[in-house]
């Protein structure tokens, strides 16, 4: 049976994970036409990523209150290392980031971040369509046709202007490009997962530990008082399925006293792969998430990129789309989106092989470096701080993009294409963090007044709001923070408490931010310069 009626659409997201969610979410608030399916009828209640980043809660705060997801789960403050089943080191990273309302790594179940994603984008009025699987994709210079099967059999044809792959690694929508290639590999070693509770338990709850010896263990405490537990075996039984017996035999030789597992929820057995598509883009088929990268879980970095791809993504289609910038311009999510998912692939990797290799050689070499020079090297807090910029993404920038800049004669820590920094702002009393004012519904034109003597006077401040408005081809909204030594005699804008926003961005003059819907500066200078920032709006 096939449907009469072709539907319309702006972009079919195919994939309803966290990935495709994101999308839709960035979409929505742009007012883009979209319908998001998924072929299972149903979500698993099987978790698979664990970790949410201190980025990507920022990223998801955009659009609910992402407080109410940390609350189901366990914030970690660090990673507790083990060598044959004797503590190695600590790596504590509380109090290695300031400027974030959320500085702390969130442990929790996948599907419990997918139903937040699910409610959030409710509050939009659109949900995941569950049982459609795109049959057929195929492009031409006007668009995209695809042919959804129904699980009753009826077919559907659409036909979007834009199809983006969230998909995962057997995505339909990359093997339907011609230009796509998904090179990489499999992990030799075997791995077992086992959800259970624990008896008598002696691990801390605010980390998680990662165990070398014979194998490797890693240990996650769940917020209900369970804990996942992900082994790799040293000669492992083939063809025989992993027993809960096989996870304790490892915890009573890897981590050793840290209780008895029992009732288990979940237990499984797979293998890994590390393997990167050449381009994000092929003409009007996109690919995000794991249908563009799959590697090891080490970092918690995988379910964190792609939701972070669909944010980059979703404000430069809702551009295209509505004539605001050219179809070129989808380019850029390639030229900054493709280099993180590589680094990525290649620092995943060596962690990886650094915890799980099995040549006896490098395991050797790994335990003495475990035993002296790992508990040296996280005794600083520089070098704690550098892991933390990685893990936590805050490290993400897109400076190397030719859609980002920064005016001559300003050399602040952040620059074009850096994250926007976090702090309480106040207005009329209330305190609230800055990037509360950073809604993804559109440009964000910040003036900042400058500190102390430097500090411009108003009728500066408002010279240059006017000159912006007046030039504001991105419907930009426009905000003013002051030093809290301004009198703002009754203009709007809000006082940065302690100067501590002025000090992240390297505004000890008046200056300007120009943030993009995604949270990051698309151009920064001195507000002297304003002249080149309007040339840049042309």
């Amino acid at each position: 049976m096939t449907a009469p009626e072709t539907s319309e659409l702006e972009v079919l997201i195919v994939g309803g994970g966290p990935t495709g969610v994101t999308l839709a979410l960035e979409l929505a608030v742009h007012g883009i036409r979209f319908r998001i399916i998924d072929k299972e009828e149903q979500r698993s209640d099987k978790s698979r990523a664990l970790g949410v980043q201190p980025r990507t809660l920022e990223l998801l705060n955009r659009h609910g209150d992402v407080q109410k997801l940390i609350s189901q789960g366990n914030l970690s403050s660090g990673t507790t290392f083990y060598l044959n089943g004797k503590k190695a080191a600590d790596v504590d990273i509380s109090g290695l980031a300031e400027d974030t309302a959320f500085p702390l790594i969130l442990i929790i179940s996948q599907c419990q971040t997918e139903a937040f994603l699910d409610e959030c984008l409710g509050k939009y009025g659109f949900a995941v369509e569950h049982g459609l699987e795109a049959r057929s994709i195929v492009q031409d210079p006007d668009g995209v046709t695809v042919t959804l099967s129904h699980p009753n059999g009826v077919e559907e044809t659409v036909r979007a202007k834009y199809v983006v792959g969230a998909d995962g690694a057997h995505s339909i929508v990359r093997r339907a490009a011609t230009g796509l290639a998904f090179e990489g590999a499999a992990y030799p070693q075997d791995f077992i997962l086992c959800d259970a509770h624990i008896r008598d338990p002696r691990i801390s709850w605010n980390r998680f530990s990662l165990c070398m010896g014979r194998g490797s263990l890693a240990v996650f405490p769940l917020k209900d008082g369970t804990v996942r537990v992900v082994a790799s075996r040293m000669g492992p039984k083939v063809d025989a399925d992993p027993t809960l017996e096989d996870f304790q035999a490892m915890f009573n030789q890897l981590h050793p006293d840290a209780g008895e597992l029992y009732d288990p929820t979940w237990i499984t057995q797979f293998h890994l792969h590390h393997r990167g598509v050449n381009s994000y883009r092929d003409n009007r088929l996109l690919v995000a998430g794991d249908a563009a990268h799959i590697h090891s879980p080490a970092g918690a970095q995988g379910m964190n990129t792609g939701i972070q791809d669909s944010v980059n993504l979703g404000w430069k289609l809702a551009k295209v789309i509505r004539g605001e910038r050219p179809d070129s311009f989808l380019d850029s999510y390639d030229r900054e989106r493709r280099p993180i998912g590589q680094n990525l692939l290649e620092t995943s990797d060596k962690m990886f092989t650094w915890g799980c290799s099995a040549n006896p050689f490098f395991v050797s070499f790994r335990n003495v470096m475990f035993t002296w020079v790992l508990p040296w090297f996280v005794s600083s807090r520089n070098r704690r701080a550098n892991i933390y910029k990685f893990i936590s993404e805050f490290g993400i920038n897109y400076r190397d993009s030719s859609i980002v800049g920064t005016s001559s004669g300003f050399s602040g820590p952040v620059m074009g294409g850096d994250r926007v920094p976090d702090r309480k702002v106040r207005n009329l009393g209330e305190e609230k963090y800055f990037q509360e004012l950073i809604t993804p519904d559109t440009h964000h034109l910040v003036i900042f007044s400058g500190v102390g003597e430097h500090s411009a006077q108003m009728k500066t401040v408002l010279e240059a709001q006017s000159v912006l408005k007046d030039n504001n081809p991105d419907r930009a909204k426009i905000h003013i923070i002051f030093d809290e030594s301004t009198d703002t005699e009754g203009v709007p804008g809000y006082i940065d408490i302690a100067g501590r926003l002025h000090k992240n961005f390297g505004f000890s003059q008046p200056s300007y931010v120009y943030i993009r819907p995604d949270g990051y500066v698309e151009h920064i200078g001195l507000l002297s310069k304003i002249n080149e920032f309007s040339e840049w709006l042309r």
